[in-house]
């Protein structure tokens, strides 16, 4: 059985990989279980420090090469992808100083009861991270993984998106070159079938980034062990009445047809003031109506998705919801389909309720900041959400009050360093308030009693 790797723009085959078997996937776990025992965890903290320092070099050499191979399995432009490379390489200097700070830490002890005791909160790895990588950040979303775990002591097991076969590879290929391992740092391919034998495996963590649906299977079939999920979004966009109307039609245009729109934290449902409506709406269809669908807003990944977000539309559109502009593919080669603009009075729609992967607007007009609030929390999602207004003292307010784990105010999408606190709640994901290098850690607690008699509360 093979994957595919094929370019969104034209439909053509780049490349066919054999795929793993659930034989390979087993010994791929033992193999890194062997290689992050044997060797990795047991390296000095400064020694794994100078490895991850190699493979920064061998990244930044070899940028033009993955940003082309990520370009072509994934439709995205270089641009794009290469700036996305770059916000993933903060992360060595930003983890590694993190990481060089992290010390056993002394917990405090009431000594008239702890008489002669101290207790120590220690950092250890997990062990094996099953990560099963995604398409539409074939570079960022895999680093965000990697250089914390990596650093934390951990081996990985590493599952690409079947969709971005061969960026996932090469990525794994430049670590060995850097001289991570080949037992710490293993690769497997495949679909579905191939990550579900993953989530089974007898890993110690498992890292995912995907749909709803998949991380809900995950949480039912993965056993007890930490999961570091952060599943689909539906992110509110809330357009006040005093917003910049240049600067949140540009925002949101940028946030809902970018990469397709294809993001987990794109704005996929706006609510714009009542005042705001007209102004806002007729400068968001002037950007739409200009861009470059190859260009700006690139192709759906696969023509199955396309005609997912195609049904959504006109299932919407027959509900009585007002097409403004796009609503259906492009003809010609490749998966495109133009950005499309919805305005909406009904909430039970799908593509208000549920996340529609691709460049779609859906405009509720409101009467109040109030009903946007309450609109935007009445999901199952909280991932993100945007405001726009020149009040911070509201968009505070109004942050606040928003149930998310992620919110952007005057801005759109852009995370801390290399994905550090980037998490959701609700059925987003597993909210943990924690920086992200402590996800890839256990804590252990040691108590050392210095005395040399036993206590008197012991059995004699």
């Amino acid at each position: 059985m093979y994957v595919a790797s094929i370019d969104p723009r034209n439909g053509e085959v780049i490349a066919k990989t054999k795929s793993s078997t659930a034989i390979d996937v087993r010994e791929a776990v033992a193999r890194a279980r062997s290689g992050q025992k044997r060797w990795w965890n047991g390296l000095d903290k400064e020694d794994r420090i100078a490895r991850m320092l190699e493979l920064e070099k061998v990244l930044i050499a070899e940028k033009s090469s993955v940003v082309r191979l990520a370009s072509l399995e994934t439709g995205i432009n270089q641009p794009t992808i290469a700036a996305s490379y770059d916000s993933a390489m903060r992360g060595f200097s930003h983890y590694i100083g993190r990481y060089r700070a992290l010390v056993d830490r002394e917990y405090p002890l009431d000594q008239a009861i702890w008489e002669h005791t101290e207790a120590l909160i220690r950092y250890e790895p997990h062990g094996v991270i099953g990560h099963i990588g995604v398409w539409n950040y074939p570079f960022w979303q895999t680093m965000i993984t990697f250089i914390p775990a990596l650093l934390a002591g951990n081996s990985i097991v590493f599952k690409p998106s079947q969709h971005s076969t061969l960026t996932g590879l090469r990525i794994v290929d430049l670590a060995h070159q850097a001289g991570i391992p080949e037992d710490v740092c293993v690769s497997v391919v495949g679909g579905p079938y191939v990550g579900k034998v993953l989530v089974k495996a007898p890993v110690d963590a498992i890292a995912f980034t995907g749909s709803l649906a998949t991380g809900k299977h995950i949480i039912k079939n993965a056993g007890v062990k930490p999961l570091i999920l952060e599943l689909s979004g539906n992110d509110a966009g809330i357009i006040c009445a005093d917003a910049d109307i240049e600067q949140a039609a540009r925002g949101v245009s940028t946030g809902t047809f970018s990469r397709a729109g294809q993001v987990c934290v794109r704005v996929k449902r706006v609510y714009v003031l009542k005042e705001m409506a007209d102004q806002f709406t007729s400068r968001l269809l002037d950007i739409t109506s200009r861009l470059n669908l190859v260009e700006q807003v690139g192709p759906m990944i696969r023509e199955e998705s396309r005609a997912r977000v195609d049904k959504v539309v006109k299932d919407a559109v027959a509900a009585g919801s007002k097409l403004l502009i796009g609503g259906k593919p492009r003809p010609g080669p490749g998966f495109y389909y133009e950005p499309t603009i919805l305005i909406v009075n009904n909430d039970d729609l799908e593509v208000i309720r549920h996340e529609t992967f691709g460049p779609v607007c859906s405009i509720r007009i409101v009467d109040s900041e109030d009903q946007a609030i309450e609109l935007a929390n009445r999901s199952e999602y909280g991932l993100g959400a945007t405001i726009w207004t020149q009040d911070m003292r509201k968009a505070m307010s109004i942050a606040e009050r928003l149930e998310v784990g992620n919110v952007w105010i005057n801005e759109w999408g852009r995370s801390l360093n290399c994905g550090d606190y980037f998490q959701g709640c609700k059925e987003s994901g597993i909210a943990s308030s924690q920086e992200r290098i402590m996800l890839f850690m256990k804590k252990k607690s040691v108590v050392t009693h210095h005395g040399v008699e036993p206590r008197k509360v012991w059995f004699c």
